[in-house]
């Protein structure tokens, strides 16, 4: 198997990181060099702490987007489970990627703002948070992903994904 960058977008709480885990995992067992990028672990890690207003958002995606590239670039594969909120950011990591699988993590607004494990919804209610994608900021669904999830768990396109980086 090729390097390859495979991007989990979709809102938060969408199941991006269940799905990320899972696809990583899945690729190990199975002799592929992969690795998780996960948005916030990344964000966290950087120094200065990338901010959350529209340039700042903009520079995270094109370093995160960089970062998978040299990974992909070396024989990897890397999954990359960050929002994206953007399609000028999916853009730039295609341009980037040597090779880009789009996975778009399709879960209504409703139920992930039923889930929000990290209560980002909750604070962007309480007006701590502007710039939430699907909740006071930007989101645009991917126009023609390559595969669609209904949330981390969904097995199905976890096995298209395999399949479309076999191809």
């Amino acid at each position: 198997m090729k390097g390859a960058v495979v991007w989990l977008v979709g809102l938060p709480s969408s199941g991006k990181s269940t799905l990320g885990r899972r696809l990583v995992g899945r690729l190990r067992r199975e002799g592929v060099g992969a690795l998780l990028l996960d948005g916030d672990e990344v964000r966290a890690s950087l120094e200065p702490r990338p901010g959350y207003e529209p340039e700042a958002r903009d520079a995270f995606y094109r370093t995160l987007a960089r970062l998978a590239a040299v990974a992909a670039a070396q024989g990897l594969v890397a999954v990359v489970a960050a929002t994206a909120p953007l399609r000028a950011h999916r853009e730039f990591a295609r341009s980037v990627a040597p090779r880009l699988l789009e996975v778009f993590v399709d879960v209504p607004l409703e139920e992930c703002r039923r889930r929000d494990a990290k209560g980002l919804y909750a604070r962007a209610r309480a007006g701590e948070i502007a710039s939430l994608p699907g909740a006071g900021a930007a989101f645009e669904p991917p126009a023609a992903p390559d595969v669609v999830a209904r949330g981390g768990e969904d097995d199905e396109a976890l096995e298209q994904a395999l399949r479309r980086l076999d191809a």
